[in-house]
C-alpha cells in the first residue's frame, strides 16, 4: 500500500484502462475529479458503474471524446451519452453484477473505491455501497482507494484490508447529498393504495425515488416490519425512529436491516454508521434468490414506466431510448414469489407528467424492454387504485388494469381490449 497524491492518479491510470467505479453516494469523488482535470492525459478510458453523481460534469466537460461509459444504470445525463454514442448500457440483474467482474467476464485494470479510514487491524469499510464494489475490488490489476474520513463504517460483509490496496489517497470530504423529493397529492394516494397491500410482520424492499419515498411515507400506521432491500433511504431511519421497522419477523437475520447501497443524507449516514442493526452486503447475495425465499413475506415494491393490459412491465426504455436500467426489480420480483407470503407490488402514476399518455397501454412501446414478466406480477398500483393479476386470465386482467388506468384513457384502452381478447 503506497500513499499517493491527486497528482499521481493518471500515471497510475496509464493512457488506456478498463476501470470500475465505487457506485453511488460511495463514489470516490477526489478519484473522480483527478479524472476530468487530467482528462487530456488519457487516450481511451472505458468506465464501469451504475449509479453516478457525476454524470452532469461528464457531458459538461464533453469528456466522451476519451472517456467510454459502460453503465448498468441510465440517468438523465447519460441518456445523451447513449444517444452521442459514448455511453453503453449493459443488461444485467444486479444479483450478477459482481460474478461479471470475479468471472471476468469484466475485466478491470483499475478499481477507483471509496473506503472508511481502517480500525486497528487494518480493515476499512466499503461504508455506503458494497453492491458491486467489493467484486471490482477483489478483481482488479490495481485498487486505488479514497480513505474518506467522513465515509460511515457499516458491519456485514462489506470490508477489506489495507494490504489488499494497492495505493491510497486520504480526504475528508462529505458524501453526496441525495435529499427526498417533495410528494405529490398523486404520489400519496399511490402510496396510500400500496400500505393497504402491506401486512403488518411483512419485509419490504423498495426501489429508487419518489414512489418509494410515498411508499414508506404510507407506513406510519404498520407494526413489525422489516427491511431487507438493495436501497435503504432517509425515509427507513424514520420508520426505524418510530418503532414500525423493528426487523423482528423476517425470518432471516432478525432485528437487522440488510442492504448494499445507502442514498440520502447525513440523516441517513448518521444512523448507519457504527449501527449494528444495519448490514451491508455484495448483490449477489442482498438479491439473490436463495437468500429472498428465506425472507418472511417479502413485499416488492418496484415502480415501472409503461404496464401493458396483460401486466407485462417496462420499466427501462421510452420508445427505443434507455432511461433507466433492470436494477433489482427482476431480482425482487422473482424473489417475492419464492417467499412465503410475498407479493411483488408494481406502482406507477396512471398518465405521463403532461397528461398526454397513459402509462397503462395495449402493447408496450416498439423497442421498449419487458423488466418483469406478467406471470411474475402480484399487483399493478396507480393513484385510481390495485389491479390484481394474480390467478387471473388475460381478459380479466386487462379489465382490472383499465380500472386503475386515468380516465381519460379508459375507453380507448377498453377498446382495444375488446378488439384483442373479445
Amino acid at each position: 500500500m503506497k500513499e499517493i497524491r491527486e497528482e499521481d492518479i493518471a500515471d497510475i491510470i496509464g493512457p488506456k484502462a478498463s476501470i470500475g467505479i465505487g457506485n453511488a453516494c460511495a463514489e470516490p469523488q477526489t478519484l473522480i475529479d483527478s479524472l476530468i482535470t487530467s482528462n487530456d492525459r488519457f487516450e481511451a478510458l472505458e468506465i464501469y458503474g451504475m449509479i453516478h453523481y457525476w454524470t452532469e460534469r461528464f457531458v459538461r466537460h464533453n469528456l466522451g471524446e476519451r472517456f467510454t461509459l459502460k453503465v448498468f444504470m441510465v440517468d438523465k445525463f447519460t441518456v445523451d451519452g447513449i444517444k452521442k454514442g459514448y455511453t453503453e448500457y449493459v443488461p444485467c440483474r444486479y444479483s450478477e453484477i459482481p460474478e461479471l467482474f470475479q468471472k471476468g467476464l469484466i475485466r478491470l485494470d483499475v478499481a477507483l473505491i471509496s473506503l472508511s479510514a481502517p480500525n486497528a487491524r487494518g480493515n476499512c469499510s466499503f461504508g455506503v455501497s458494497s453492491d458491486f464494489t467489493t467484486a471490482m475490488a477483489s478483481s482488479a490489476k490495481v485498487v486505488i482507494a479514497e480513505l474518506n474520513h467522513q465515509m460511515p463504517w457499516v458491519f456485514g460483509n462489506n470490508l477489506i484490508n489495507i494490504r489488499d490496496v494497492d495505493y491510497i489517497l486520504e480526504t475528508d470530504r462529505r458524501l453526496p447529498q441525495i435529499f427526498p423529493e417533495t410528494l405529490t397529492a398523486q404520489d400519496r394516494q399511490i402510496g396510500s393504495h400500496v400500505s393497504q397491500l402491506i401486512e403488518d410482520g411483512a419485509t419490504i424492499q423498495i426501489g429508487l425515488g419518489r414512489l418509494s419515498e410515498a411508499v414508506l411515507a404510507s407506513l406510519s400506521e404498520k407494526r413489525w416490519l422489516g427491511f431487507h432491500s438493495g436501497l435503504m433511504s432517509d425515509g427507513v431511519v424514520d420508520l426505524v425512529n418510530k418503532g414500525i421497522i423493528d426487523n423482528s419477523r423476517k425470518g432471516l437475520k432478525n432485528g437487522k436491516i440488510v442492504t448494499t447501497t445507502m442514498i440520502g443524507t447525513d440523516k441517513l449516514y448518521g444512523f448507519v454508521h457504527k449501527n449494528k442493526a444495519v448490514e451491508a452486503y455484495p448483490a449477489n447475495y442482498t438479491h439473490n434468490q436463495l437468500t429472498l425465499a428465506k425472507l418472511n413475506r417479502l413485499h416488492a415494491i418496484n415502480s415501472a414506466i409503461q404496464v401493458d393490459l396483460t401486466g407485462q412491465v417496462n420499466a427501462e426504455t421510452v420508445g427505443l431510448t434507455q432511461v433507466s436500467g433492470v436494477g433489482g426489480q427482476s431480482d425482487f420480483v422473482c424473489g417475492a414469489a419464492l417467499s412465503r407470503g410475498g407479493k411483488s407490488i408494481i406502482v406507477l402514476p396512471s398518465a405521463s407528467s403532461s397528461g398526454k399518455r397513459s402509462r397503462i397501454v395495449p402493447f408496450l412501446d416498439t423497442g421498449a424492454s419487458i423488466t418483469s414478466l406478467r406471470h411474475d406480477i402480484d399487483c399493478i398500483v396507480t393513484e385510481y387504485g390495485v389491479a390484481h393479476l394474480r390467478g387471473k386470465t388475460l381478459k380479466q386482467r386487462a379489465r382490472a388494469l383499465i380500472d386503475i388506468a386515468h380516465p381519460r384513457f379508459r375507453d380507448w384502452l377498453d377498446g382495444e381490449r375488446r378488439r384483442l381478447y373479445l
